[in-house]
């Protein structure tokens, strides 16, 4: 029996799915002769977009050789080919296991619309596996000296202040239970939960569909402020956030870091401070978000203020 997780989004949960037939032992059984198509461990593109499938093995009935979680199609595989075809097959599946709810189907359906994304994104992953290793061999570029939050003046709007951090990613990315359930909301809001936060989840309304609209306005729920609706120093410390959508899919979030560059955080993958192209995101509005890819996020919606009271869960 194995749980199959398709890594792909950056704010609402990744399609998750239980195999607990034989089609999953098959799987495990085709896997254990092949083992080159399993990745390198934490080592795999952790961008915007398609990132590979993660396989849990959540029975005590394994093979042996196989690890208890390991991910094919991220990048890292010593056979390429093989490790994509059998994602390929195993999203294929997909749907006949939708009957098995998961917490996270409320969010992510496990459908054929949610399928249909998943296999046109390992079709362009596939086409862009190229420039995928160039990111990640990629080194990320040396960051500016900084030590401590400082308040500045937002030069955008009049009188209006915001607060910047220090760039620390190993506060996301040290203890995996953290990494995993924590998503960029959390990132931005800069506020870990534990509950991979959804926009409008603390006011008892998400979002309706994936869209600039209905994103920014659960956020407003949640008690952001957009951009030069001047929050208070009794707000300290406050935040400035910026949000892009990949329409009728997913969401994003950035945060402005002290030093002159943007962190964020896709989904269950570590936090970074870099773009889709490895290069230090210094304008979330022009920065890679996945062009080329089927999972682009192409609509920059707004930035936005987070002081002290903004709840999210």
């Amino acid at each position: 029996m194995i749980r199959v997780t398709a890594d792909l989004f950056s704010g609402r949960p990744n399609p998750s799915w239980i195999m607990a037939d034989a089609n999953g032992e098959e799987i495990l059984k085709q896997i254990a002769k092949e083992k080159q198509i399993i990745s390198k461990p934490n080592a795999g593109y952790d961008g915007l977009g398609f990132r590979g499938i993660e396989i849990e093995v959540i029975s005590d009935e394994k093979l042996r050789g196989i690890p208890n979680s390991f991910k094919i199609a991220d990048g890292t595989a010593e056979d390429q080919k093989t490790s994509i075809g059998i994602a390929s097959r195993i999203v294929e599946q997909m749907t006949r296991y939708s009957k098995l709810s998961l917490d996270s189907h409320r969010l992510t359906p496990i459908d054929k619309h949610i399928q249909k994304i998943i296999l046109a994104s390992i079709e362009q992953y596939q086409l862009d596996l190229e420039r995928i290793g160039k990111v990640i061999k990629k080194r990320y570029p040396k960051l500016p000296k900084n030590s401590k939050r400082v308040t500045v003046d937002d030069a955008s709007c009049c009188d209006c202040k915001y607060e910047e951090s220090k760039f620390n990613p190993n506060f996301w990315n040290a203890d995996s239970h953290v990494r995993r359930n924590n998503n960029c909301y959390n990132y931005g809001r800069n506020w870990k939960t534990n509950t991979f936060a959804q926009p409008g989840r603390f006011s008892g309304q998400t979002a309706g569909a994936m869209s600039c609209s209905e994103v920014k306005a659960a956020s407003l729920r949640d008690g952001l402020k957009l951009r030069c609706d001047c929050l208070p120093q009794s707000e300290y410390p406050r935040r400035l956030m910026a949000l892009v959508i990949a329409p009728g899919v997913d969401y994003h979030w950035y945060r402005k870091q002290d030093g002159g560059f943007w962190g964020h955080k896709p989904g269950g993958t570590p936090a970074k401070n870099t773009d889709n192209s490895g290069n230090l995101i210094t304008d979330p509005e022009t920065c890679d978000r996945g062009s080329g890819s089927t999972l682009n996020y192409t609509d920059f919606c707004d930035y936005f203020y987070a002081g002290k009271s903004v709840s999210i869960i």
